[in-house]
């Protein structure tokens, strides 16, 4: 496992358990590093104490055994609570479940009183929907609107079933075929190749990283950017100047997705559910302000959600 701490704010960090496959060290070494150092800047935007960090792992020649799993539960357990995990890419929801009989550290398990926590992400990113859409369209109704979902893990397919809830044209794209299924009758299904070229409003997404980059920059037909996933842009200062240069306005992923953190806080905290949905609309305002910063000092979003949060 690899283990990045970017910040150790009290003495108690907040990150993902990410899954690559087998030997990708040089992956693995950039998602640890990249992905601790989003973590600092989320806690930082949501006004909490907590450091930031990431962990990755290798898949196993074997696959996602229970006995690998257990081990990933035990990797998390020696770091003695200064590291308070939840799954991220690459795992399954009843893999955590797994993990945790071998660890005390890992939050937003399937079935529990808090449940997963791309929910209360999910629900956190509409708020950042609805501000956006009023920020470009003057209005934030959803209804009439056209969504590109991109992946549809706990977070993204939530996301897109509020979407279609609400009255948007939704389009949907994941690897996992399955995933697909429940949308077929609500939703309308693309390849992956496509998902994130679609002419729409809004392009969310819910996948792997690092998709927003010099290279599909230039063929993107969407005027808004706001999704679950996270370290979105490869480049964060020339993919945001680029984006910027383009006139699509970009929600930063470690503002827009803070939510599945805001829950996370109350469990380690023995809060309540409510009280984290309670503070989802600091989302919005968090980007209301980024939104007006990024225009009177004529710089991307991410420049200024950086600024803000250090």
């Amino acid at each position: 496992m690899i283990l990045a701490y970017h910040t150790l704010g009290n003495g108690v960090c907040f990150g993902g358990v990410r899954l690559l496959p087998a030997n990708d060290w040089d992956s693995g070494f950039t998602d640890a590093l990249r992905l601790s150092e989003a973590m600092t800047y989320k806690l930082a935007l949501v006004n909490a104490l907590y450091g930031g960090c990431k962990a990755v792992v290798f898949a196993p020649e074997a696959g996602k055994t229970k006995e690998f799993l257990r081990d990933v539960g035990r990797l998390i357990e020696e770091e003695d609570g200064k590291f308070i995990s939840a799954i991220d890419f690459g795992f399954e929801p009843d893999d955590a479940k797994i993990i945790k009989e071998t660890t005390n550290y890992i939050l937003a398990i399937k079935d529990s009183v808090f449940g997963q926590s791309g929910v209360t992400t999910a629900y956190g990113i509409l708020e950042g929907i609805k501000v956006t859409l009023k920020q470009v369209f003057g209005s934030d109704d959803i209804s009439g609107r056209s969504f590109a979902v991109q992946g549809l893990g706990s977070a993204g397919s939530v996301l897109a079933k509020e979407l279609v809830k609400a009255g948007g044209k939704v389009y949907v794209a994941d690897l996992n075929a399955g995933r697909l299924k429940e949308f077929a009758n609500i939703a309308t299904v693309v390849n992956q190749d496509e998902i994130l070229y679609l002419n729409v409003d809004v392009l969310a997404p819910c996948g792997p990283a690092y998709i927003i980059n010099k290279n599909t920059i230039p063929k993107l037909n969407c005027k808004i950017i706001a999704g679950a996933a996270n370290c979105q842009l490869e480049d964060e200062v020339e993919d945001d100047r680029r984006l910027f240069e383009r006139g699509i306005l970009v929600a930063p992923d470690y503002a827009v997705n803070a939510g599945g953190v805001l829950q996370g806080i109350e469990e380690l905290n023995g809060g309540s559910l409510e009280n984290a949905l309670s503070r989802l609309p600091l989302i919005a305002k968090n980007l209301n302000e980024i939104y007006a910063r990024s225009k009177q000092n004529g710089e991307g979003t991410y420049a200024v959600a950086k600024k803000m949060a250090l």
